[in-house]
């Protein structure tokens, strides 16, 4: 474990600081009391030149192993970004870290913090506290220390908000999902998490009736915990529920509508992945969509039934072969397309003359906005896909 620590040149003063119901000796430096608390740890503590000369030798006397690391005092951007790259330097991969908040000059404390957490993703470090040693905050010569860590993951709830929505991927919710012995923190927000983390299976499992079915159930979920009583540390969470809901909307089918409606927002499925890059799966979904509006256009119903399905491909693909110049002309030879679009997509373009990657997208967009063209010819209304 690392104890990473800043100095400044205040006129520091004696006193015990308390944390976690354990209380230091009085000190001078607040360093000392986090080794009495982290005793195996090793100390690098950040001096300027200015710290170093003011006291420099008082904390290599009362912390003989600590490590002085010398950093310049940040008067313009080119030293902040060397005190950044000398921090980052020091901490090795995968370290567990406590980092001190308490003393530093000027802004220093805060460029060291941004350092912190950026290097918990480019070296997996891993921050098990950040203090704060609030002097000013003193009863009767005890101070005590504030645990800001709870703070940090407010970052980690954006970036896994941000995973969700950019890739829907929820699994980085599971691991913020506090609970006291067998409790949750907060049930509205465990089981929002849950659901969301059950759909995000279903993303990625291709399972198109249950993406529209979780996601109703999604929004439900995160309607009801928006409205619930939180604890403060979950609070600001709230801010981003209406993030999440919102990037749930192409997904939503209501299985109380009718089959038409829901054939509309089926195909919200197929924009989802054509808007997360996810071509193969937007594709393959089109074409299994184009097989429920054959049946709904000829029987007013479409099925998830193999044995029906099976029969409704056959006279997509009998059709392509005989050209007829029905009204099913356009939409039939879109279908003929998009398999040979989707099997070089599946098959990883291993076949003759396979697509160049970069032409993919713009192909797979176009040929969406054709199948909605047609579709509105024949008398349904989709959602634009782009």
């Amino acid at each position: 474990m690392i104890v990473l620590s800043m100095l400044g040149t205040n006129d520091y003063k004696e006193i015990s600081y308390t944390w976690d119901k354990k209380k230091a000796r009085p000190h001078k430096f607040f360093q000392a009391a986090l080794l009495e608390w982290f005793p195996q740890a090793d100390a690098l503590i950040c001096v300027t030149s200015e710290a170093k000369e003011k006291h420099g030798q008082a904390v290599q006397q009362l912390l003989p192993k600590a490590q002085l690391i010398d950093i310049p005092s940040g008067k313009d951007e080119a030293e902040y970004w060397d005190i950044f790259n000398i921090i980052g330097q020091h901490i090795p991969s995968g370290a567990e870290l406590v980092f001190d908040m308490t003393h530093g000059f000027r802004s220093l404390p805060t460029l060291a913090l941004l350092a912190v957490s950026f290097l918990r993703a480019a070296k997996a470090v891993q921050l098990k506290h950040i203090l704060y040693g609030a002097y000013e905050a003193k009863t009767d010569d005890i101070a005590p220390v504030f645990d800001l860590t709870k703070f940090v993951k407010m970052l980690d709830w954006a970036s896994a908000t941000n995973r969700f929505l950019d890739t829907g991927d929820a699994s980085k919710f599971r691991p913020l999902v506090e609970t006291r012995g067998a409790k949750p923190l907060n049930v509205d927000l465990n089981s929002a998490v849950q659901q969301l983390d059950s759909l995000s299976a279903a993303l990625s499992t291709n399972r198109a009736m249950r993406i529209g079915e979780l996601a109703q159930q999604s929004r439900k979920k995160i309607d009801q915990a928006q409205g619930a009583d939180w604890e403060a540390s979950h609070a600001p969470l709230k801010l981003l529920l209406p993030r999440l809901k919102g990037g749930l909307d192409l997904l939503v089918r209501d299985e109380n509508s009718s089959q038409e409606a829901q054939l509309v927002q089926s195909f919200g499925g197929v924009i989802w992945f054509l808007r997360h890059r996810q071509y193969e799966k937007a594709i393959g979904l089109a074409r299994e969509w184009m097989v429920c509006f054959v049946q709904w256009k000829q029987g007013g119903n479409w099925t998830q039934s193999l044995e029906q399905r099976e029969q409704t491909e056959r006279w997509l693909n009998d059709a392509a072969k005989n050209s007829s110049e029905d009204e099913w002309k356009p939409f039939v030879a879109l279908w003929k397309n998009l398999g040979h679009f989707r099997n070089d997509l599946l098959h990883f373009g291993f076949r003759d003359a396979p697509r160049k990657e970069h032409a993919i997208p713009d192909e797979a967009e176009q040929r969406l906005k054709e199948l909605k063209a047609i579709v509105r010819k024949m008398g349904l209304e989709l959602r634009e896909p782009s």
